[in-house]
């Protein structure tokens, strides 16, 4: 295993995941709220509007989306899904409209929060130039590069972007228009370095912090239950 990264399961598994806030994410006061069902913000409420294509939930309950996807079953912050594939697969090959929607319709039911896919379904309903859905889902996506500007200052690790999919951290350097050139782990952030070219000098950014402490933290616990020996056979499934 690459030094960094055990560094990295060290550092995460030796502080509790929740029980602090990092950066401006309060993760308990998230965790409670998306679990209240009474609450606007009770994440099935939260993804049924959202799968609606609902443009009038506010900053406050695309927070909740984004950063209450850590407490769900189908948070998946690394590879991708074979329904992700087989999305990714279509829209490459520029195959059917309605193929490729329907793929990418798949992929936002089993988890909507995907800044990848909905990305890429702005560019597909760009093609078919349906303006009022690239418009619908530009909202969608744009709302929740909000959330992470909104996270911390990306100025140093403890004031780092907070994102759940190190993914994520590239939606956010594509939208300021940066190219990365070099990236290192510090501490639970990945501090990313960036080229001249294209900058202004007087505006220039030099790098950026962003905080994977989530992803880690999946990863990290993946890594531990790896050795965990298998289920007994349950007696349907032993052999005659």
């Amino acid at each position: 295993m690459n030094r960094s990264v055990l560094l990295a399961f060290m550092f995460v598994m030796s502080f509790p995941v929740f029980g602090q806030k990092i950066s401006n994410v309060n993760f308990d006061a998230i965790k409670i709220a998306i679990a209240d069902s009474s609450s606007h913000l009770f994440y099935p409420t939260l993804v049924n509007r959202f799968q609606k294509q609902d443009t009038t939930l506010d900053h406050t309950e695309f927070e909740h989306l984004y950063y209450g996807n850590v407490f769900q079953e189908n948070y998946y912050p690394y590879g991708a899904t074979d329904e992700q594939r087989l999305f990714i697969e279509a829209y490459k090959k520029n195959e059917s409209f309605k193929e490729t929607e329907q793929l990418g319709f798949s992929v936002l039911n089993e988890n909507p929060v995907n800044l990848d896919v909905l990305l890429k379904m702005i560019f597909l309903y760009n093609r078919e130039k349906n303006i009022e859905k690239a418009t619908v889902f530009a909202k969608l996506y744009v709302s929740f590069l909000e959330v992470i500007y909104e996270s911390g200052t990306g100025e140093d690790c403890d004031n780092g972007f907070v994102v759940i999919s190190v993914d994520d951290e590239y939606r956010i350097t594509a939208d300021l228009g940066l190219t990365v050139v070099r990236q290192a782990l510090v501490g639970s952030c990945d501090h990313l370095i960036f080229s001249k070219k294209g900058q202004k000098r007087k505006s220039r950014i030099k790098g950026l912090f962003f905080n994977v402490k989530m992803p880690l933290s999946y990863l990290a616990k993946s890594f531990q239950h790896s050795d965990d020996p298998l289920p007994d056979k349950t007696p349907d499934e032993e052999e005659d």
